[in-house]
C-alpha cells in the first residue's frame, strides 16, 4: 500500500488533490462546479473537496489500496466512492487553492519529510477513489465558536481527510501511448 500524508491550506472552504501536469503534456478543463452541494467535486485529473470551514489546515492523506479498508472508528465519515481515470502522468498531490502544496506532515509517517507529498497512480487504471473525513459534523461550529473567543490563530483540528485509490481496471485509451485496447 503506497501512503502520502500533509497538511493543506484550505481556503475559500476547499481544496485540490489533483494531478501534476507534467512537461510535454496538455492541460484539461477541470474548472470545479461550485453550485452543487456535494462535498467532493470530481473533475478531470481533479478531486475538489469542500470543507465546512472558510480557512484552516487539514490533515490529508492519499493512499493506494487493494480493497476498501474496514472503517476503523465511527469518527471518519464516508463522503463517498466515483470513479477517476488519471489524465496525465498519475503524479498526484495535494494543494489548496492560494497556498499551493501541502506541507509533508513532519514526524507522522516514514517518508514524508521533505517534499511535497505526491502518490503516483499508474496511467492507464481507473480507479475508485473513496474518500472519508473526521470532523465535518461539527467542524463549522467549533470553527465559529473559535472565532468569537477570538481565537483567530487557531488553524487546525477542524477537519482531515482520507482518499483511497483502489485499481477497477484499466483505461480502454491507454494514457501514456495512446493506444486502444
Amino acid at each position: 500500500m503506497d501512503i502520502v500524508s500533509g497538511v493543506v491550506g484550505v481556503a475559500y472552504s476547499h481544496f485540490y488533490i489533483a494531478e501534476h501536469v507534467e512537461e510535454g503534456t496538455e492541460s484539461v478543463d477541470n474548472l470545479p462546479d461550485f453550485l452543487t452541494d456535494e462535498p467532493v467535486i470530481v473533475t478531470p485529473g481533479m478531486l475538489t473537496i469542500v470543507s465546512c470551514v472558510q480557512e484552516h489546515d487539514a490533515w490529508v492523506t492519499l493512499m493506494i489500496a487493494e480493497a476498501e479498508p474496514v472503517q476503523q472508528t465511527e469518527q471518519w465519515q464516508s463522503l463517498g466512492s466515483w470513479p477517476y481515470r488519471p489524465v496525465h502522468t498519475g503524479r498526484i498531490g495535494i494543494s489548496g487553492p492560494t497556498t499551493g502544496p501541502a506541507v509533508p506532515a513532519l514526524g507522522w509517517l516514514p517518508g514524508s519529510q521533505g517534499y511535497a507529498p505526491t502518490l503516483t497512480l499508474h496511467p492507464a487504471m481507473i480507479y475508485t477513489v473513496h474518500v472519508y473525513a473526521r470532523g465535518r459534523d461539527d467542524s463549522r461550529a467549533r470553527y465559529e465558536a473559535a472565532m468569537v473567543r477570538e481565537e483567530r490563530g487557531l488553524r487546525e483540528g477542524f477537519e482531515d481527510y482520507v482518499a483511497i485509490f483502489i485499481p477497477a481496471g484499466e483505461q480502454a485509451v491507454r494514457a501514456a501511448g495512446l493506444t486502444t485496447r
